[in-house]
């Protein structure tokens, strides 16, 4: 049946006003942050919340494909005189497993500059939770709108010989104290045990859950990450080092397999 134009105006006008409606008493919880309502997060900041906009969160408003979206965290203006960001949280809240990765982060990746690409399971909001080594947390909050989840589907390899497969890009040459970018990655599925196989069983999880980088003895990337990680984990940085260097870069997965990549930097005088 062909309903009038008038027709379907009304209809969808109605269904607005209806809607408006409903929403009207959840006003007030509407206009409350998001991370205010997860006690892990809540807890992170405890009593040390800073106001204004000192870590920034970039990801798209509307994504097509929820089980890899790229976000970025920036943290670019001087926090004070030797001040960095020592952690970094990241959660996706609507997700079945709300937290997606934690960093331990050296003076060597200030300024911040991060990026991962993440699995939405669903419109939601996308929290990082930062805290600066003199013991400030600062919060950013993005909604989000996932036209297909990222949760429900596979992530299987067209060939399961490239797992654990690294792949690395590097300046040819780091110029001292300036921050140049690396790019990481690492094939792998990660998988969430929240897909039915062939037979209708949940697979084990099984998931690259470590990745660390070190520069000689010292390490100054230590993470963790959880099945809200993308396949393929993906994983961008800045770097200032001081002086050359070995490199060293660890990811591990679940089960105990881990790959290694190792490289000498060479640091020029500026």
């Amino acid at each position: 049946m062909i309903f009038p134009r008038f027709f379907v105006r009304r209809v969808l006008s109605a269904a607005c006003f209806s809607a408006g409606m409903l929403a009207a008493p959840l006003t007030v919880v509407a206009q409350t942050p998001a991370w205010q309502r997860v006690d892990a997060v809540k807890a992170l900041v405890g009593n040390n919340l800073q106001a204004g906009q000192a870590v920034k969160l970039e990801l798209p408003l509307v994504s097509e494909d929820g089980s890899s979206v790229a976000l970025s965290v920036i943290a670019d203006q001087p926090l004070g005189d030797g001040v960095y960001i020592r952690y970094l949280d990241i959660f996706a809240l609507g997700n079945p497993t709300p937290q997606v990765a934690h960093f331990e982060l050296g003076p060597e990746v200030a300024p911040l500059n991060l990026g991962l690409r993440v699995r939405l399971g669903e419109s939601q909001t996308v929290v990082v939770v930062a805290r600066s080594s003199d013991g400030r947390a600062f919060v950013s909050e993005r909604a989000i709108r996932i036209t297909t989840s990222g949760c429900i589907a596979g992530a299987a390899l067209p060939d399961k010989a490239l797992e654990m497969k690294e792949r690395v890009r590097l300046p040819k040459q780091f110029v001292a104290g300036k921050p140049a970018e690396v790019l990481t990655m690492i094939t792998h599925p990660m998988e969430t045990g929240l897909v039915p196989d062939a037979s209708g069983k949940l697979p084990d999880q099984r998931i690259i859950d470590s990745f660390t980088a070190s520069l000689g003895d010292r390490q100054f990337i230590k993470a963790q990450f959880y099945r809200s990680m993308a396949a393929n984990p993906y994983v961008r940085f800045t770097l200032a080092p001081t002086a050359s260097s070995d490199l060293q870069l660890v990811w591990r997965e679940d089960t105990g397999r881990q790959t290694e990549y190792k490289a000498t930097i060479q640091v020029a005088a500026q």
